[in-house]
């Protein structure tokens, strides 16, 4: 299942594509990415390879949708 709420293309090869809300505070991410990228992603590739410049911290935001605030105070004892 993709975790992508909207995908605008851009230009030619170039859409931005935003996170579904957080659960906790409902903001989202909106990231530029390439149309290559968005097909793999689309296809099942692993996060860490399809966005691999994108920081840990963000594509956790494409995975479960908890923003790095959330986290934190969801799992206070968790070491990044």
């Amino acid at each position: 299942m993709s975790t992508l709420l909207d995908i605008t293309k851009i230009e030619e090869g170039t859409y931005q594509v935003s996170s579904l809300p957080c659960p906790q505070c409902g903001e989202s991410l909106t990231l530029t990415i390439t149309g290559p990228q968005l097909w793999a992603y689309n296809q099942g590739g692993y996060i860490t390879d399809v966005f691999p410049d994108v920081s840990a911290d963000n594509r956790e935001r494409f995975i479960s949708g908890v923003c790095p605030p959330c986290w934190n105070m969801m799992f206070p004892d968790e070491v990044a």
